[in-house]
Formats: C-alpha cells, sequence, structure tokens
C-alpha cells in the first residue's frame, strides 16, 4: 500500500500505522489529504530521530 498513490477512508488508519512503523520516532508531522472519489493521500514529514 503506498500512501502517495491514495487511499480510501477505511485504509487511512492502516496506512498511517504503516508510516509509523517504517519511520519510527522519525516522524515528525503526518497530512491526510482528501484527493478526489473519497480517496486520501498520507503525507508524512520527517527529521532527526
Amino acid at each position: 500500500m503506498r500512501p502517495d498513490d491514495g487511499v480510501p477512508l477505511f485504509l487511512v488508519p492502516r496506512a498511517v500505522a504503516e508510516e509509523i512503523r517504517r519511520y519510527g520516532y522519525a516522524v515528525r508531522e503526518i497530512h491526510v489529504r482528501r484527493t478526489r472519489n473519497h480517496q486520501y493521500v498520507i503525507e508524512t514529514r520527517r527529521g532527526e530521530p
């Protein structure tokens, strides 16, 4: 699942959890933005862990 490609609403929590597992303590911000057809784009900002 690629959060950059857009995910449906019911998969947003899973995609956010996947980003947190991938980057751990380096995650500083998570932005969820609605696009078309009930799809959401998840953007993760990272910093130093």
